[in-house]
C-alpha cells in the first residue's frame, strides 16, 4: 500500500514529466544549464568537446613530450567523463525499492564516509511508483553533482593509468 493521495500523486507525476521533457546536456545530463537551440551541449560541456579535439590532435602529431601528452590525455579523459554523467538517468524508467535502497547506500557512502542505512527497501516499498522515481531522481542529482566535483581527480587518475600502465607481477592482483 503506498503512501500517498490521490492529489498528491498527481502533483509528483506532473513534476515527473516536467523534468523528463527539459531539454537536457547531452554530456553531463543537466536541466539546470543553459543549452542553447541549435546544440544539444551545455557550455561546460561545449568547451570540453572542443578541449577534447584538440587534445586528440595534439597526441596523434605523435610528439614526444612526456608532459604534453599526459595532459592531452587528461583533456580525454575528464571529457569522457563528462559524457558518462549523462548516462545517469535511471529515475526514467521503473524504479524498484531495492534500486532506492543501492542508491541510497551509494550516496551515503559517497557524502559520508559510512553506511549509515540498513534494509531500507521495505521502507521504500510504501512508497508509490512514481515518488520512487522522484526519490532516483534526487538521489541521482546528488550523485551528478559529487561526480562534478571529483572529476577532475578521476581523470588525472586515468590519465596517469593510461600512459604508466603498472606491469602486472605475478602474485600480485592489479
Amino acid at each position: 500500500m503506498a503512501i500517498t493521495t490521490s492529489e498528491s500523486e498527481k502533483h509528483v507525476e506532473e513534476f515527473l514529466e516536467t523534468i523528463a521533457s527539459r531539454k537536457r546536456c547531452e554530456w553531463c545530463g543537466d536541466d539546470q544549464k543553459s543549452i542553447g537551440p541549435r546544440s544539444s551541449l551545455c557550455q561546460v560541456c561545449k568547451t570540453w568537446k572542443r578541449r577534447e579535439r584538440r587534445a586528440l590532435q595534439r597526441q596523434n602529431a605523435s610528439n614526444n613530450d612526456l608532459q604534453a601528452n599526459l595532459y592531452a590525455q587528461y583533456e580525454i579523459e575528464f571529457a569522457r567523463f563528462c559524457g558518462e554523467e549523462g548516462q545517469i538517468k535511471a529515475w526514467q524508467g521503473p524504479v524498484s525499492a531495492l534500486d532506492l535502497e543501492w542508491e541510497l547506500q551509494s550516496v551515503a557512502e559517497r557524502f559520508l564516509g559510512e553506511r549509515l542505512f540498513g534494509s531500507a527497501t521495505s521502507y521504500f516499498a510504501q512508497f508509490s511508483p512514481d515518488q520512487r522515481r522522484l526519490l532516483m531522481y534526487i538521489f541521482q542529482r546528488m550523485t551528478k553533482a559529487w561526480l562534478r566535483h571529483h572529476r577532475r581527480d578521476f581523470a588525472r587518475d586515468a590519465a596517469f593509468k593510461k600512459l604508466f600502465p603498472t606491469p602486472n607481477r605475478p602474485g600480485r592482483v592489479a
